[in-house]
């Protein structure tokens, strides 16, 4: 088992699904972050808005490079299958379960909340 599902096992609000972790937030709202292992890192990544999203919505790229401006922790970036995705990249030296998990909520939170201004909805 990879050292990330230790990390997540038990966690509040944390579900672990194939490759990543759907995140239960406070107010039931919820998001999955795909977490993808390096030798050195680990690289979280959740789904903001799906291309179609993005082609009927106005200003993403202004809006997410301004979020991008503001933002520790988490950048956000159109993907190659032209979706908006937020992501973090982890480094594993030293890293402890407490850290981790501020990632992976932090990330979740960021993806949710973006996604609720750009479309209203609880889709990803």
């Amino acid at each position: 088992m990879s050292d990330w599902k230790q990390f997540c096992r038990g966690a509040e609000g944390m579900v672990i699904v194939g490759d990543g972790v759907d995140v239960t937030q406070s107010e039931g709202r919820q998001h999955h972050i795909v977490i993808h292992e390096t030798a050195d890192t680990y690289e979280l990544n959740g789904v903001v808005a799906r291309a179609s999203v993005l082609n009927t919505t106005p200003d993403v790229p202004l809006r997410s490079w301004r979020r991008n401006r503001a933002m520790q922790l988490v950048g956000f970036r159109v993907d190659q299958k032209g979706r908006l995705v937020g992501e973090a990249w982890v480094p594993k030296a030293g890293l402890r379960r407490d850290e981790f998990l501020i990632y992976v909520r932090r990330v979740a939170a960021e993806c949710d909340l973006f996604e609720y201004h750009l479309t209203g909805k609880d889709r990803e």
